[in-house]
């Protein structure tokens, strides 16, 4: 059974969903470097956003400079690992993601689990996930 160590959310405003979940990467990071976490891993259902930061991209990429980021945050972490999960697989995550819209700009940091992640991470933790189109 998980625990829940600490939580967030980020109004981005307006960017890419690709430029999202790489800040959603760095935010992680940067959360689990300060607070001393040093096993860590990502899960993104983002298969191209992995394989960005795995193999980088060419400088001119607008992705570049948060790969910087990245890389620099991972030397910070001990151990990390990534591996890709389907959305329904990490209904605590997509919670969040859209809790992020309904909050000002900026960071959100959660102590304890919001709300309406209370049932998601019951069903995360127990394995469950739900199918795609179903409700």
């Amino acid at each position: 059974m998980g625990t829940h160590l600490m939580s967030f959310t980020c109004n981005l405003g307006n960017c890419s969903t690709m430029h999202a979940e790489l800040w959603a990467i760095i935010k992680g990071l940067q959360i689990a470097a300060a607070n001393g976490m040093n096993d860590v891993i990502i899960e993104s259902d983002s298969q191209m956003a992995i394989k960005l930061v795995r193999e980088g991209c060419p400088l001119s990429h607008p992705c570049y400079p948060l790969l910087q980021d990245i890389s620099i945050l991972v030397r910070r972490i001990h151990h990390m690992s990534m591996r890709h999960t389907l959305r329904e697989a990490n209904v605590c995550v997509d919670v969040m993601a859209k809790k992020g819209h309904q909050l000002g700009f900026g960071l959100h940091l959660f102590d304890h689990p919001i709300p309406e992640i209370y049932l998601p991470m019951l069903f995360d933790c127990a394995g469950y996930y739900r199918l795609r189109g179903s409700a």
